[in-house]
């Protein structure tokens, strides 16, 4: 269920050049690797080594080998306690908090002293000396602490260095596109198969703790060329625990921003009401933990000022949304060596008027959502030096959306205004077309092999299968037809013809299936130097919705990194990597040959007066589709994916090669607490990136339609770049009841190729294409009938430059303190974000036409966006800066059976200052005006692309509140814990 729209023109179809079909299973347990040694340096063989925490199952009993070392592995992450007994020695016990996908470190030097102290010396797990990857872990109990308004994976990993907010607000790592991101909820893979995106909604009390890795990804993780958010929900435990909450907000709460009228607003409660209850079935064998979250939105919402809501009766409408989220997770102890997990989640959600680019009231849609998961994982522990995990699972997806209208009147088709880039009349979409279905299902499996060999080794193997379902009709509208105009009038109902779109969907289901193998070794040489080496293969395959393979594609990515322990005290510590990340050939490949959410569709001209404007009534001339020839003299943009729409013979998966550097250093001090300090430096590059030619890939006829379409071939591009650097600061630190994070990103993201939009998930550039089209002149009178070649440069539509997520200077600084008193706990939560102005080019509409006048009929589309100066991102918007504020307390209210129960109450304040910052004003420019020569140049005798940019009559003004900041906002919630 998408709208697609490109600077050439609509395309019914998407491609990702990020990952869509994303495999690896990650890590969602960690690990402990200690050294007990004498004084001397000599390894103590036989320490009894005792494990326990509230989130581990029974108790972990090892013992140090002969060179005095012990490891264990598939630790559900949590606070863990260790005890460290031999007689003839001191007993010792310590305890420390492991996160996901953590390596802690310790060395023990014990003494047979009566009395004597054992030293610890130990990494500090931000900082793992064996592993090169950058990464970021948050407990999500701490984020409550935090003055955040949820606690989604996205919005904990905004807090996270060099990630930003990308195209369509979606979260972009590295300068990679916003569907280059890997998801993982228990392990379980939950990409959005079209978008790239989170493609389930939780429960965000279910999550205990979430890691974000940006960069040195290990080869553990395939088809990923930004980051991974992995994200690990509650299991349960020995004790009952549970809460009940309550959030909280309304619009008259808030401050108001500058040309927002507080007299509109509604004073309306949102409500978000969750449960949540976890324990034991039987203790130390079988836990569970349960969620369930219900919401109820009714407001009052408006369309935006461009889409005519200044208009008298336009602009405000009342918006429901209800929706429902279980959950629910089983941790089954089989035996001491083995461990069963099972997750499981779902959500529903119905809104009774979306707004999909929608110019009136008349344009919103219902629509409704159904997503699901579950996972089966085996951890097992076959000996102290191997183990496994092995696991499966499903997601699943189903939008359905569009107003049930009579279909058989074309009256009731939406109308597409030009000049705006809004609906109206009805709403785009079918509401009976069946639905979206964009589903999963992985197999993955892990061995991990522990030996010595000039050194020690921590050696995994691994094997991953994914298979991508996408099930979509995709119908654009109810009566199968849109009617574009230019210039449309709200309040007289008029406008001027442009094209009739015509669609055609089709039915079935296509396949992508993707193969992945992979080695991973952590090789410690010695107590300084540290090497990790991978390797990772991964073999795509695509099946149409006939079963026939439409591509197959195959690569390897080499992981490299090493990292240096300065003094061997795990203080300073140096790292270097270097990789390369496949990215899939995706299911927006997959689905590029076939109807699976890609109509075909046809567009004819109107052919009647081109400068009148007429009402679209019922029963105007402007539905009449004999102005609209079906005639191959009158297509102005051609789209059918199984003829004319083909996938290059030898793609390759575009890649990716990153450079990074870091130094950390790790302190514990009486002045700053406990802490450690990160500077990392990036690079990346973009190869072989996936994009269409069309105009000089030859023809096909649709001997139905009785058109020669121009081919379009997806392959591998040779001109489109993409490019990222940047350099990171980060620090953290915890000292008494204090704790601070904070991180500083200087960055650039730059190319020609921005690859997504929007609505439109990696829909190309078209760089080449229309670049050497050979034509016969049907309209330019010097060369009537004579072939002629049609030569187009993309620096007028795609020109290298700043590309969106683009952000020099970026940082956010949390800090949280709490104090105790007689009225319980209080704690105080702040964040700090600042964000350098964003980049931005001014743009124009151009049609084909104005490039060149035979462009016009050769099905290349009805509008092109030129760019100003043959630049992008050359302009900068204002910096921003705000502060929040969060304040909990907590009370006890009884204990039962010796178990706390607390209430809370908690306030969060964004915008504590209530700064009005201006973020940006109307770029509008007029679209081009003139014609083209009669001549296949474009520059200097081309009287369109060399036209005056004239600015729109807002140009340069603040046209609604969402050219300022968010204004001070407040949030309350509230509820019982135990």
């Amino acid at each position: 269920m998408h709208r697609y729209f490109n600077q050439l023109g609509r395309i019914g179809a998407i491609i990702a050049v990020g990952s869509v079909s994303l495999i690896a299973q990650g890590t969602q347990t960690c690990t402990i690797t200690g050294e007990v040694l004498e004084s001397n340096g000599a390894g103590i063989a036989g320490v009894t080594v005792r494990l326990t925490s509230p989130n581990l199952q029974g108790a972990r009993v090892l013992a140090s080998d002969e060179k005095g070392r012990f490891i264990a592995r598939l630790l559900p992450p949590g606070v863990y306690t260790i005890e460290l007994t031999k007689t003839g020695y001191n007993a010792f016990k310590t305890t420390e908090k492991i996160g996901i996908d953590q390596n802690y470190q310790p060395r023990f030097t014990m003494a047979k002293t009566v009395g004597a102290v054992v030293e610890v010396v130990a990494t500090n797990t931000a900082v793992d000396k064996t592993d090169v990857k950058t990464a970021s872990n948050y407990s999500l109990d701490n984020v409550d602490q935090l003055p955040t308004t949820n606690r989604t994976m996205e919005t904990v990993a905004l807090l996270t260095p060099g990630v930003v907010s990308g195209v369509g607000g979606r979260v972009q790592i590295r300068g990679a596109m916003t569907s280059g991101n890997l998801y993982l909820v228990d392990g379980q893979n939950v990409a959005d198969n079209a978008y790239g995106n989170r493609g389930v909604r939780m429960i965000d009390d279910a999550v205990e703790e979430m890691q974000v890795i940006t960069g040195a990804i290990s080869a553990e993780y395939g088809s990923v060329d930004g980051g991974v958010m992995n994200a690990v929900t509650r299991s349960g435990g020995n004790t009952f625990t549970g809460q009940w909450r309550e959030e909280l907000s309304n619009p008259q709460w808030n401050a108001v921003q500058p040309m927002q009228n507080r007299a509109a607003i509604t004073n309306q409660l949102s409500e978000q009401k969750t449960f949540s209850l976890g324990g034991y079935i039987l203790k130390d064998r079988l836990w569970f933990s349960g969620s369930y979250f219900r919401t109820s939105v009714n407001t009052s919402s408006s369309l935006g000022s461009g889409a005519l809501g200044t208009i008298a009766g336009n602009s405000n409408y009342n918006y429901n949304r209800e929706e429902i989220r279980r959950q629910l997770k089983l941790t089954w102890l089989i035996n001491q060596n083995h461990t069963l997990v099972y997750a499981w989640q779902n959500s529903q959600n119905a809104e009774n008027l979306r707004d999909y680019s929608a110019g009136e009231l008349a344009s919103l849609i219902p629509q409704t959502y159904k997503d699901s998961l579950y996972n089966v994982a085996l951890r097992s522990v076959w000996s102290s030096n191997l183990t496994s995990d092995l696991r499966f699972g499903q997601k699943k997806q189903t939008y359905g959306a569009g107003p049930s209208v009579d279909g058989s009147q074309i009256a009731n088709s939406p109308i597409y205004d030009d000049a705006t880039g809004y609906y109206y009349n009805h709403g785009i979409f079918n509401a009976n077309d069946g639905g979206d279905h964009r589903d999963n299902h992985t197999i993955n499996a892990k061995v991990s092999l522990f030996w010595d060999a000039a050194g020690s080794h921590a050696t995994d193997f691994g094997a991953d299968y994914y298979e991508g379902i996408r099930r979509s009709r995709n119908e654009q509208t109810s009566t199968g037809y849109i009617l574009e105009v230019d210039a449309f009038s709200y309040a007289a109902r008029t406008g001027i013809p442009v094209a009739m779109w015509v669609y055609e969907s089709g039915a079935g289901e296509a396949k992508t299936k993707t193969t992945g193998v992979y080695l991973n070794d952590k090789w410690t040489v010695n107590n300084k130097l540290a090497f990790q080496i991978g390797l990772r293969y991964d073999k795509y395959k695509a099946e149409s919705d006939t079963g026939i393979t439409t591509v197959s594609a195959n690569g390897f990515s080499p992981r490299l990194g090493l990292k240096y322990d300065i003094l061997g005290d795990a203080q300073w510590v140096l790292g270097a990597s270097w990789a390369r990340y496949n990215s899939a050939v995706a299911e927006g490949i997959t689905t590029q040959v076939t109807r699976q959410g890609n109509p075909k569709e046809i567009d004819y001209y109107w052919t009647g007066d081109p400068n009148t404007a007429l009402p679209v009534a019922p029963g105007s001339d402007i539905w009449n589709l004999a102005k609209y020839p079906q005639t191959a003299a009158n297509v102005a943009w051609y789209g059918n994916p199984s003829l004319n729409v083909k996938l290059s013979n030898d793609l390759k998966a575009p890649h990716v090669d990153e450079t990074q550097l870091s130094a950390a250093y790790s302190f514990k001090s009486d002045l700053f607490g406990t802490g450690a300090v990160k500077l990392t430096y990036v690079n990346k590059e973009w190869h072989d990136l996936l994009d269409y030619q069309q105009g000089n890939m030859g023809t096909v006829t649709d001997t139905a339609a009785a058109f020669t379409a121009y081919m379009k071939v997806w392959g591998n591009s040779s001109v489109a770049k993409r490019k990222y650097h940047d350099l990171e600061l980060d620090a953290q630190a915890q000292k008494g009841t204090w704790s601070f994070a904070g991180n500083i990103t200087w960055a650039r993201t730059e190319g020609n190729y921005e690859g997504e939009g929007s609505s439109t998930p990696a829909r190309g550039e078209g760089l080449q294409a229309w670049t050497t089209t050979n034509i016969a002149s049907s309209h330019a009178a010097a060369t009537l009938g004579q072939p002629r070649t049609v030569s187009f440069s993309p620096d007028i539509t795609s020109p290298y430059g700043a590309l969106t997520g683009n952000v020099p200077l970026r940082m956010r600084m949390t800090g949280s303190y709490y104090h105790d008193s007689a009225y319980g706990r209080t704690t105080w939560g702040l964040i700090y974000r600042f964000d350098s102005g964003a980049h931005y080019s001014l743009t124009r509409n151009i049609t084909p036409g104005q490039i060149d006048v035979d462009l016009a009929y050769v099905g290349a589309g009805t509008n092109f966006t030129q760019y100003y100066g043959n630049q992008r991102g050359q302009f900068v918007a204002p910096a921003s800066a705000f502060m929040d504020l969060s304040i909990t307390q907590d009370w006890q209210l009884a204990k039962v059976k010796g178990t706390p129960v607390k209430a809370f109450v908690k306030m969060v304040i964004t915008n504590v200052w209530n700064h009005q910052q201006i973020l940006g004003w109307n770029t509008t420019m007029n679209k081009a005006t003139g014609v083209a020569a009669n001549s296949s140049s474009y520059n200097g005798s081309n009287l369109a692309v060399n036209s005056a940019w004239v600015p729109g009559s807002s140009f340069g003004k603040q046209t609604g509140s969402s050219n300022f900041g968010a204004a001070r906002s407040f949030f309350l919630s509230a509820g019982v814990r135990f």
